[in-house]
């Protein structure tokens, strides 16, 4: 139907978050991207332990009944004016506790928190692509395992009559694979989020640093 209508459609190959991009009208994610790009692989094993593993992701920079496609949202993502209440200090050992909690181990693959597998190279030229720098890879990772773990079972998050919206807990430099949350991968059982993006995000995506987005869930995918 797309092709009918002589609408461009972006494949993304590499990043899943590209098609986040303003300048992508409309994007795909195909299932075996998620594992295609050596920078994010190990972060993205999310996806295949999830109910999306299989299941093509189509982005819309506009509302996607636009295009006159029979099908809802799952989520929508608008930037907000957010100023986090509470956030967790870096020395109080709050951070570590998240990353540990019962709830995130749980869930959480094996493969994401094999960073040994990348080994001490990957690790340093990922800090490099990502602009990283002043903390190795290990301590930064316990932060990234902390802000996921926020979005299972929040500590961090503010109230209303939809019921707890977390958010992310640290700024573009502190968290990992926001995709994650962007696309309900992490946090789909929550009505809304604040998400800050990653440094891939706004590397890739050109998503503004430090900015807080909303990620509503307009409607699930079905699981069968």
């Amino acid at each position: 139907m797309l092709s009918t209508q002589k609408i461009p459609l972006y494949e993304t190959r590499k990043a899943v978050c590209l098609p986040l991009s303003k300048k992508i009208e409309l994007g795909y994610v195909a299932p075996e991207a998620w594992s295609n790009f050596d920078t994010c692989r190990r972060q993205l094993s999310w996806y295949e332990a999830s109910e999306f593993s299989g299941r093509y992701l189509l982005i819309s920079e506009t509302n996607i009944n636009r295009y006159g496609l029979d099908i809802n949202p799952s989520t929508i993502i608008s930037k907000i004016d957010f100023k986090p209440p509470y956030l967790p200090e870096s020395n109080n050992g709050k951070i570590r506790q998240l990353a540990e909690r019962d709830s995130f181990q749980r869930v959480c693959p094996a493969e994401f928190k094999d960073i040994a597998s990348m080994g001490e190279d990957m690790q340093s030229r990922w800090l490099k692509i990502m602009g990283i720098r002043g903390i190795t890879y290990g301590d930064l990772f316990v932060f990234h395992c902390a802000n996921h773990a926020n979005f299972i079972e929040p500590d961090y998050f503010i109230d209303s009559e939809e019921g707890p919206i977390p958010y992310s807990i640290g700024k573009t430099k502190q968290v990992c694979s926001a995709c994650l949350q962007f696309f309900n991968i992490i946090g789909g059982h929550f009505r809304k989020k604040i998400v800050v993006p990653c440094p891939g995000a706004v590397l890739f995506a050109g998503m503004a640093v430090n900015q807080h987005y909303q990620v509503e869930t307009a409607n699930l995918f079905p699981t069968a």
